[in-house]
C-alpha cells in the first residue's frame, strides 16, 4: 500500500486546521481597521471605490469611510452577496468567508482604528 494517500490526508487535515485556526483567531482576537480589515478593503475594494473615481460615490480608502458604510449597514450585506443589494466587488468572485467573517467581527467589536 502506498503512502501517498495517507500523505495527502494528513495534508488536507493540515491545511483544514490552520484554516480553522485562522478563522477561530479573528472571531477571538481585538480586530482593528489598520492591522486587519484595511488590506483586505486596500486589495478587494479600493481598487473602484478611491478618492479619485469613487464607484457609486463610495471611497473606501480611510478609516473613517469604510467605518461609515460598515456601521451604516452597506459593506457588509454588499460583500456577503446578499439578496436584494449590489453585490461586491461587482465582476468578482465572493470575497473569502474569513474575510468577510474579519470584517464582520471587526464592526461587531465596535470597528476600532
Amino acid at each position: 500500500m502506498s503512502a501517498r494517500p495517507t500523505y495527502y490526508l494528513l495534508s488536507s487535515l493540515f491545511i483544514l486546521t490552520l484554516a480553522a485556526c485562522s478563522a477561530y483567531k479573528s472571531t477571538t482576537t481585538a480586530l482593528t481597521y489598520s492591522k486587519d480589515v484595511s488590506k483586505i478593503i486596500d486589495f478587494n475594494c479600493a481598487g473602484c471605490h478611491n478618492a479619485e473615481r469613487p464607484a457609486a460615490g463610495i471611497n473606501l480608502t480611510t478609516y473613517e469611510n469604510v467605518k461609515e458604510q460598515s456601521i451604516n449597514g452597506k459593506l457588509i450585506p454588499a460583500i456577503q452577496h446578499a439578496e436584494g443589494v449590489k453585490s461586491m466587488p461587482r465582476k468578482s468572485p465572493k470575497l473569502e468567508d474569513v474575510y468577510i467573517q474579519t470584517i464582520v467581527n471587526w464592526v461587531a467589536t465596535g470597528a476600532a482604528l
